[in-house]
């Protein structure tokens, strides 16, 4: 079947959901927030608890190796923050024109990510002389603020910035959906295109378009909107049939993830809790989007959520730089205890004194600019 005939099936197909399922509240879901959180703070292990760049040697001579071991499988933690994306970025979206896209994406990323620079950039200088894993001088630095340095081919400041163009590229591909008006046909359609689109780049070995497509990370953005979807009008079997493909797709990537993790760590870890872990985390997934999740309402979660994307922006380069210092003059537990507790404290700042004033100032300047745009 050719991209054309799945356009036409998509357009023709009895795709509208049940008239009985009523659109659910685009309000904040608390066990999303939790979710998010839970994505972050595995991740931020991962990194602090198996750099040996940071501490100096093998982390199993370090900590006990069950905690090596687990934190080992953190790098997971990016695969539900895509299923998680996807889900977000269609509901935030629905009933916005591409300007009011535009203007949610600027002042939701760049306030929380400048000051993230800023901080890494601050603590480097003053901990570890300026020095980061990657060298990085004041130009990249530069570049870096306007989050587009991958394509350019300029170092991260932090290396965990490598997932920042992947989100930035499901934006610009989800934009086309904006642009036309979100809507179920329209966002079950994308689904569907992107997905096998993905997968025929990847069998024409096409760089370009894989590097358009992104095929490795397409099926947890896609699964992501299927789940909104049904979340939104009710499960359908078209829905399921997204998600399942999905789910294989991912399933089939992640094994070149954890192989790349096995390299880095430098030891065998065994394949079988990869999958596990991606098949739980769209288990959870459905369970959010069928409505089993919304008896949890508790209110810290929220909170947690807010401080998901700047925790993820400075744990890194920050944290191995802490760790380099006080490493050898405490017990290794209590540093990455105090190294943790200095990520969330610096995120909850970031969050206050940044995102919840900047935020609002940066999107007046961008509604401005577009409402300032000549119509011709």
């Amino acid at each position: 079947m050719t991209t054309t005939d799945w356009a036409a099936a998509a357009a023709s197909a009895p795709i509208t959901p049940p008239a009985a399922a009523a659109p659910k509240s685009t309000a904040r879901i608390p066990a999303l927030d939790g979710l998010r959180f839970a994505a972050a703070m595995v991740v931020v292990l991962y990194h602090l608890v198996i750099a040996a760049y940071a501490w100096g040697g093998t982390t199993t001579q370090v900590f006990a190796p069950l905690l090596t071991v687990v934190s080992g499988y953190g790098f997971l933690g990016v695969e539900l923050f895509f299923l998680i994306s996807g889900f977000v970025i269609c509901m935030s979206s629905w009933g916005r024109s591409l300007g009011q896209f535009f203007t949610s994406r600027v002042t939701r990323l760049y306030p929380a990510y400048w000051a993230a620079i800023a901080v890494t950039t601050g603590t480097l200088w003053f901990v570890a002389d300026g020095k980061a894993s990657v060298p990085v001088d004041w130009w990249d630095r530069l570049v870096n603020l306007t989050m587009f340095q991958d394509p350019a081919g300029v170092p991260h400041v932090d290396i965990v910035y490598w997932t920042l163009w992947i989100e930035m590229r499901f934006y610009l591909l989800f934009a086309v959906v904006v642009f036309l008006g979100v809507t179920y046909r329209r966002v079950l359609a994308f689904c569907l295109l992107w997905s096998v689109a993905a997968v025929v780049a990847t069998a024409l070995d096409s760089k370009a378009w894989e590097y358009v497509l992104i095929p490795d990370s397409a099926p947890y953005f896609v699964a992501g909107m299927a789940f909104y979807l049904m979340r939104r009008n009710g499960p359908t079997v078209l829905l399921w049939a997204v998600i399942g493909f999905s789910f294989a797709m991912g399933q089939h990537h992640v094994i070149g993830r954890w192989q790349a993790t096995e390299r880095i760590m430098q030891h065998k870890m065994p394949e079988a809790p990869v999958h596990l872990a991606v098949a739980l985390f769209f288990l959870v997934m459905a369970a959010l989007a069928l409505g089993w999740l919304d008896r949890i309402r508790l209110r810290f979660l929220t909170t947690l959520g807010a401080l998901t994307y700047p925790v993820y922006l400075v744990h890194c380069e920050t944290g191995w730089a802490l760790i380099r210092e006080l490493r050898g003059r405490f017990d290794a537990h209590l540093v990455l205890a105090a190294v943790v507790a200095w990520v969330l404290l610096v995120s909850w700042l970031i969050h206050v004194v940044v995102e919840k004033r900047l935020a609002p100032l940066l999107g007046v300047v961008t509604r401005k600019a577009f409402a300032d745009m000549p119509r011709d």
